[in-house]
Protein backbone atom coordinates (compact mmCIF):
# COMPACT_ATOMS: atom_id res chain seq x y z
CA UNK A 1 0.00 0.00 0.00
CA UNK A 2 1.33 3.40 -0.89
CA UNK A 3 0.69 6.28 1.46
CA UNK A 4 -0.23 8.58 -1.43
CA UNK A 5 -3.45 6.58 -1.87
CA UNK A 6 -4.40 6.34 1.79
CA UNK A 7 -7.79 7.65 3.01
CA UNK A 8 -9.80 7.39 -0.19
CA UNK A 9 -13.22 5.75 -0.64
CA UNK A 10 -11.61 2.32 -0.76
CA UNK A 11 -10.39 2.86 2.80
CA UNK A 12 -13.96 3.50 3.91
CA UNK A 13 -14.91 0.13 2.48
CA UNK A 14 -11.73 -1.53 3.74
CA UNK A 15 -12.10 -0.53 7.37
CA UNK A 16 -15.88 -0.89 7.33
CA UNK A 17 -15.51 -4.47 6.09
CA UNK A 18 -12.73 -5.24 8.56
CA UNK A 19 -14.66 -3.97 11.58
CA UNK A 20 -17.82 -5.80 10.48
CA UNK A 21 -15.83 -9.02 10.05
CA UNK A 22 -14.26 -8.49 13.47
CA UNK A 23 -17.75 -8.32 14.93
CA UNK A 24 -19.05 -11.33 12.98
CA UNK A 25 -16.08 -13.52 13.91
CA UNK A 26 -15.63 -12.06 17.43
CA UNK A 27 -12.08 -10.93 16.68
CA UNK A 28 -10.29 -8.47 18.95
CA UNK A 29 -7.46 -7.39 16.66
CA UNK A 30 -6.86 -6.53 13.03
CA UNK A 31 -3.27 -7.04 11.97
CA UNK A 32 -2.81 -5.04 8.77
CA UNK A 33 0.09 -6.28 6.68
CA UNK A 34 0.35 -3.07 4.72
CA UNK A 35 2.93 -4.08 2.11
CA UNK A 36 3.96 -0.48 2.68
CA UNK A 37 5.85 1.44 0.03
CA UNK A 38 6.45 5.11 0.78
CA UNK A 39 5.32 7.40 -1.99
CA UNK A 40 6.44 10.73 -3.26
CA UNK A 41 4.01 13.57 -2.87
CA UNK A 42 3.90 16.33 -5.43
CA UNK A 43 5.02 19.85 -4.74
CA UNK A 44 2.90 22.94 -4.33
CA UNK A 45 3.37 25.97 -6.55
CA UNK A 46 2.51 29.28 -4.95
CA UNK A 47 3.01 32.39 -7.02
CA UNK A 48 5.52 30.57 -9.19
CA UNK A 49 7.59 29.15 -6.32
CA UNK A 50 7.69 25.46 -5.45
CA UNK A 51 7.06 24.34 -1.89
CA UNK A 52 6.89 21.01 -0.11
CA UNK A 53 3.58 19.96 1.38
CA UNK A 54 3.99 20.51 5.12
CA UNK A 55 4.70 17.27 7.01
CA UNK A 56 1.78 17.84 9.39
CA UNK A 57 -0.62 17.93 6.44
CA UNK A 58 0.75 14.66 5.09
CA UNK A 59 0.67 13.15 8.59
CA UNK A 60 -3.00 14.09 8.97
CA UNK A 61 -4.29 13.01 5.56
CA UNK A 62 -1.90 10.28 4.37
CA UNK A 63 -0.45 8.51 7.42
CA UNK A 64 -1.65 4.91 7.27
CA UNK A 65 -0.56 4.40 10.89
CA UNK A 66 -3.32 6.69 12.19
CA UNK A 67 -5.85 3.86 11.82
CA UNK A 68 -4.27 2.45 14.98
CA UNK A 69 -6.03 5.20 16.95
CA UNK A 70 -9.45 4.30 15.58
CA UNK A 71 -12.03 4.69 18.33
CA UNK A 72 -13.11 1.05 18.35
CA UNK A 73 -13.01 -1.89 20.73
CA UNK A 74 -11.13 -3.71 17.96
CA UNK A 75 -7.41 -3.03 18.23
CA UNK A 76 -5.53 -2.33 15.01
CA UNK A 77 -1.87 -3.10 14.51
CA UNK A 78 -0.30 -1.75 11.33
CA UNK A 79 2.73 -3.68 10.14
CA UNK A 80 4.45 -1.02 8.06
CA UNK A 81 7.82 -2.64 7.44
CA UNK A 82 8.87 -1.22 4.07
CA UNK A 83 8.05 -3.64 1.27
CA UNK A 84 10.93 -3.60 -1.17
CA UNK A 85 12.52 -7.03 -0.73
CA UNK A 86 10.01 -9.87 -0.89
CA UNK A 87 12.05 -12.41 1.06
CA UNK A 88 12.87 -9.96 3.87
CA UNK A 89 9.26 -8.81 4.08
CA UNK A 90 7.85 -12.33 4.30
CA UNK A 91 10.46 -13.29 6.90
CA UNK A 92 9.46 -10.25 9.01
CA UNK A 93 5.74 -11.08 8.70
CA UNK A 94 6.30 -14.69 9.72
CA UNK A 95 8.38 -13.51 12.71
CA UNK A 96 5.57 -11.11 13.72
CA UNK A 97 2.62 -13.52 13.71
CA UNK A 98 3.60 -15.49 16.85
CA UNK A 99 3.39 -12.24 18.89
CA UNK A 100 -0.40 -12.50 18.48
CA UNK A 101 -0.71 -16.17 19.40
CA UNK A 102 -2.89 -15.44 22.44
CA UNK A 103 -5.65 -13.58 20.61
CA UNK A 104 -7.90 -14.20 17.64
CA UNK A 105 -6.93 -11.89 14.79
CA UNK A 106 -7.88 -10.78 11.35
CA UNK A 107 -4.70 -11.03 9.32
CA UNK A 108 -5.27 -8.52 6.56
CA UNK A 109 -3.04 -8.53 3.48
CA UNK A 110 -3.23 -5.06 1.95
CA UNK A 111 -1.17 -4.80 -1.25
CA UNK A 112 -1.57 -2.03 -3.82
CA UNK A 113 -3.39 -4.21 -6.34
CA UNK A 114 -3.95 -7.73 -5.03
CA UNK A 115 -2.90 -11.23 -5.98
CA UNK A 116 -0.18 -11.64 -8.56
CA UNK A 117 -0.92 -11.20 -12.23
CA UNK A 118 0.91 -12.71 -15.19
CA UNK A 119 3.62 -10.10 -14.68
CA UNK A 120 3.78 -9.58 -10.91
CA UNK A 121 5.37 -6.49 -9.41
CA UNK A 122 5.60 -5.02 -5.93
CA UNK A 123 1.96 -4.01 -6.44
CA UNK A 124 1.05 -7.67 -5.92
CA UNK A 125 1.27 -10.45 -3.35
CA UNK A 126 2.60 -13.67 -4.80
CA UNK A 127 0.51 -16.80 -4.37
CA UNK A 128 3.41 -18.39 -2.48
CA UNK A 129 3.52 -15.44 -0.04
CA UNK A 130 -0.22 -15.62 0.60
CA UNK A 131 0.14 -19.37 1.25
CA UNK A 132 3.07 -18.92 3.64
CA UNK A 133 1.11 -16.38 5.69
CA UNK A 134 -2.02 -18.57 5.63
CA UNK A 135 0.01 -21.59 6.78
CA UNK A 136 1.48 -19.56 9.67
CA UNK A 137 -1.92 -18.43 10.96
CA UNK A 138 -3.58 -20.19 13.88
CA UNK A 139 -7.02 -21.77 14.04
CA UNK A 140 -9.76 -19.17 14.48
CA UNK A 141 -7.87 -16.38 12.73
CA UNK A 142 -9.51 -14.75 9.72
CA UNK A 143 -7.53 -14.19 6.52
CA UNK A 144 -8.63 -11.07 4.59
CA UNK A 145 -7.17 -10.06 1.24
CA UNK A 146 -7.48 -6.75 -0.67
CA UNK A 147 -8.14 -7.20 -4.40
CA UNK A 148 -8.37 -4.34 -6.88
CA UNK A 149 -10.07 -4.75 -10.25
CA UNK A 150 -7.71 -6.53 -12.62
CA UNK A 151 -9.05 -5.33 -15.95
CA UNK A 152 -10.94 -2.45 -17.44
CA UNK A 153 -12.37 -4.30 -20.43
CA UNK A 154 -15.57 -5.31 -18.68
CA UNK A 155 -14.58 -8.95 -18.31
CA UNK A 156 -15.35 -10.70 -15.02
CA UNK A 157 -12.49 -10.35 -12.56
CA UNK A 158 -13.83 -11.18 -9.08
CA UNK A 159 -14.50 -14.90 -9.56
CA UNK A 160 -11.23 -15.60 -11.40
CA UNK A 161 -9.26 -13.90 -8.61
CA UNK A 162 -11.32 -15.70 -5.97
CA UNK A 163 -10.42 -19.02 -7.58
CA UNK A 164 -6.78 -18.02 -7.89
CA UNK A 165 -6.64 -17.16 -4.18
CA UNK A 166 -8.37 -20.42 -3.23
CA UNK A 167 -5.77 -22.33 -5.24
CA UNK A 168 -2.97 -20.36 -3.59
CA UNK A 169 -4.25 -21.15 -0.09
CA UNK A 170 -5.16 -24.74 -0.94
CA UNK A 171 -8.81 -24.34 0.05
CA UNK A 172 -12.04 -24.90 -1.91
CA UNK A 173 -13.22 -21.85 -3.85
CA UNK A 174 -16.47 -21.75 -1.86
CA UNK A 175 -14.41 -21.29 1.33
CA UNK A 176 -13.31 -17.88 0.04
CA UNK A 177 -16.06 -15.33 0.73
CA UNK A 178 -16.37 -11.89 -0.86
CA UNK A 179 -17.07 -8.52 0.78
CA UNK A 180 -17.48 -5.20 -1.04
CA UNK A 181 -19.00 -1.76 -0.97
CA UNK A 182 -20.13 -1.41 -4.56
CA UNK A 183 -22.15 1.73 -3.86
CA UNK A 184 -18.90 3.41 -2.72
CA UNK A 185 -16.29 1.94 -5.09
CA UNK A 186 -16.89 -0.75 -7.71
CA UNK A 187 -13.26 -1.59 -8.37
CA UNK A 188 -12.31 -3.32 -5.12
CA UNK A 189 -13.36 -6.40 -3.17
CA UNK A 190 -12.11 -8.17 -0.08
CA UNK A 191 -11.73 -11.92 0.01
CA UNK A 192 -11.87 -13.62 3.38
CA UNK A 193 -11.81 -17.05 4.97
CA UNK A 194 -11.42 -18.40 8.47
CA UNK A 195 -8.56 -20.69 9.45
CA UNK A 196 -9.93 -24.00 10.76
Amino acid sequence: MRDVWYADNRDLIKWGVLLQLASIFEVGRVLQLAFYRPGEFGRLVIDGQEHEIPEEVIAHFRNLRTIGSLGSKVRVTVFDFVFQDRAAYLKAVLALLPAFAQERCIVFLDPDTGLESRTPSLDHVLASEARAIWDAMKAGDVFVFYQHQTNRAGKPWIEPKRGQLADALGVPTEAIKVASGLAIAQDVVFFYTRRA
